[in-house]
């Protein structure tokens, strides 16, 4: 210890009764255990002043940086505010991973994002990275900072969630230009990104990155909240209502928000509809009845065909309140066709009608007793002989009782088409031409693969 150190020297001696001689200090465990501690305190103490210092310099340069945001702010002008405040470069982005905007005056030093950044666009990591953070839900539900780790990149990316309306809309992402990251960043990022959030609101060329009235009244109905006539009515301007409509859902390659976005935009594009938007992981959209069979053309073939993978469609409606119902319908048949081990690009209302009615039908021996007799007779008659005969009344039947149709489906001969119907009503002792009974005969086998 140096001699001049008067203050530690009264410090020890008067408050911790140590002994000091020769600058050797003598002391009591116990009282060097409270030295220790009130030491650590003290160095707390100090740091927590210090921090709360600097954290108060940085609220009023923040106050004096972003001051209420007035409609015709200019977006870009607030970006570079928020590049110079966090000094950091930063990009702001679309669900799409398209670039809203990035900073200028700091500029983006990671080589491959800068190359990126140009173009429009983020780099091919960021958008698998972000990808599967989605599906897993690490992603916070509020505008709370996170990183990305990009392997490609020796930059640390810190971001922040931009909603509107609860809704999110696209991302604030910091770049840390190899200076790393500072705690006043995290703190700061997420109230910057919703002053970025509301400014673009201000703004008709980004009005596509925000939900409409429309959206958020159906949204609303579809999770059981009650609309004010004034919202009903502009829903009906909307859907052309009453009038014959159907509600259509569509499912993408991939599940992820950005994936389902990309998909309803590119389905916005077609005239036929009539509103698109998402719900969860669901593109849902209305047609009327009499443009159904030219979107259907027209989806076929477009480039989107290929990025659908599936989709499926109400019952026709004509009023608001049925919206839901119908949701729910077109929800059900893809669970239905999934059950039924169907998979097909499109599932018509119309091939799982009755399925529907089978599926709110609780007791399956009930089911079971529905079928027709001679369902079970060929079935035994088939294992027995090794034949094909109930194939060839479900194909008979789904022809429309047309035995050259039939014939050509099944690959064989009309007379060997021939050969086998007569067998099936010699077993049976069913009647062809008696179209009850055929109706019977195709629900049965409806509900037999239904059941499983």
């Amino acid at each position: 210890m140096e001699p001049g150190n008067t203050y530690m020297k009264e410090l020890l001696t008067n408050s911790y009764d140590a002994t000091i001689k020769e600058n050797q200090i003598q002391i009591s465990a116990d009282q060097l255990e409270s030295y220790v501690r009130d030491m650590a305190q003290l160095l707390a103490s100090n740091q927590q002043k210090e921090d709360s210092s600097q954290s108060e310099t940085y609220e009023d340069t923040y106050r004096s940086t972003f001051p209420p945001l007035y409609e015709n702010e200019n977006f870009h002008e607030l970006v570079e505010k928020t590049s110079r405040f966090l000094e950091r470069s930063v990009v702001v982005i679309d669900l799409g991973f398209h670039v809203i905007d990035y900073s200028r005056e700091i500029k983006v030093t990671d080589p491959l994002w800068s190359e990126y950044v140009k173009r429009g666009s983020c780099t091919y990591e960021f958008i698998k990275a972000m990808n599967e953070m989605l599906p897993a839900e690490k992603l916070p539900k509020t505008s709370e900072a996170f990183f990305v780790t990009c392997p490609l990149s020796d930059e640390i990316k810190l971001c922040s969630l931009l909603f509107y309306k609860k809704h999110h809309i696209g991302y604030l992402i910091l770049l840390d230009n190899k200076k790393g990251i500072q705690p006043y960043h995290q703190q700061f990022l997420p109230r910057i990104s919703k002053k970025l959030a509301k400014s673009l609101r201000y703004h008709e060329e980004y009005g596509d990155l925000f939900i409409s009235a429309s959206t958020e009244i159906l949204t609303n109905l579809l999770n059981g909240n009650p609309i004010e006539e004034g919202e009903a009515t502009l829903l009906s301007k909307t859907l052309q209502l009453p009038g014959a409509i159907k509600l259509y859902l569509f499912r993408g390659r991939f599940s992820t928000l950005h994936d389902v976005s990309f998909l309803r935009n590119q389905l916005n594009e077609f005239r036929q509809l009539l509103h698109v938007f998402v719900y969860h992981n669901y593109v849902v959209a209305f047609v009327k009845v009499e443009e159904e069979s030219s979107l259907r053309e027209e989806l076929t073939i477009s480039r989107l065909f290929d990025q659908i993978d599936d989709a499926t469609c109400s019952n026709v409606f004509h009023y608001i309140d049925e919206i839901p119902g119908q949701y729910r319908i077109a929800r059900t048949t893809f669970s239905i066709a999934s059950k039924l081990g169907r998979k097909q690009k499109f599932y018509p209302w119309k091939e799982f009608e009755f399925f529907h009615i089978l599926n709110d039908c609780k007791d399956r021996e009930q089911l079971r007793s529905y079928v027709h007799p001679a369902i079970y007779i060929l079935m035994e008659y088939d294992q027995g002989k090794d034949g094909q005969l109930l194939d060839t009344l479900k194909a008979y039947i789904t022809c429309g009782l047309s035995s050259k149709d039939t014939a050509a489906a099944l690959f064989v001969h009309r007379n060997t088409l021939t050969y086998r119907l007569k067998k099936i009503t010699e077993l049976t002792g069913i009647r062809l031409e008696d179209i009850s009974e055929i109706l019977r005969l195709d629900r049965s086998m409806k509900i037999l693969e239904f059941l499983g």
